[in-house]
């Protein structure tokens, strides 16, 4: 009998090397999200994202509240124009000082659009808008959602969990906790762990 040739282990060879190639490509794609920060800590990214903040659409990185304070204070919330998004941001604001007191930025994170924070968050845009101008910056998590999801705080359907994550400066969570339902968020909680 006599033994055929075939070129399987070439074409499985050039396989693997287009497979790698785009697998590379893809990696390279998603980081530039999300950074990473301390490379032997790379569970903990510095994200970059677009935000609304003080009446502006602008880019964003994390890393950048570390300019104007020690701590950052993530609060992932459910998406704008709810009843619930508009007691947590009241809420929010209602303890924005205390928290700067404190060096400790406050950051909202929904899954809206940051154009959809500006309607939102400028009173008297829309009669659902806000009647306060939040002092704290709201992030946009999208389209992919991949902020949420590194830090745990997305169902497995990819909705947002209410949570609220405490970093400090070397990006480090120090606090994490998930808020279900309609309870509020641990602000004493958190301020006192500041103080």
């Amino acid at each position: 009998m006599q033994e055929l040739e075939t070129d399987a282990p070439k074409t499985l060879k050039r396989y693997r090397d287009v497979k790698d190639d785009v697998e590379a490509e893809l990696s390279e794609r998603m980081n530039s999200k999300l950074k990473i920060a301390h490379p032997n800590k790379p569970g903990i990214y510095d994200f970059q994202c677009v935000i609304f903040y003080q009446g502006q659409v602008l880019q964003f990185q994390l890393s950048d509240v570390f300019s104007g304070g020690k701590f950052a204070v993530l609060f992932f919330c459910s998406y704008d124009f709810t009843e619930q998004s508009r007691n947590d941001l009241l809420r929010i604001e209602q303890h924005y000082h205390d928290f700067v007191k404190l060096d400790a930025i406050p950051i909202v994170l929904t899954h809206d659009r940051a154009q959809i924070h500006q309607v939102y968050a400028t009173p008297n845009t829309t009669p659902a808008s806000l009647n306060f101008t939040p002092s704290f910056i709201m992030a946009s998590d999208t389209p992919d959602r991949k902020i949420s999801r590194t830090f745990k705080s997305a169902t497995d359907k990819s909705e947002m969990q209410r949570s609220v994550i405490l970093m400090d400066s070397s990006l480090s969570i120090l606090h994490i906790q998930r808020v279900p339902g309609n309870s509020d968020f641990p602000m004493d909680f958190l301020l006192k762990g500041l103080a």
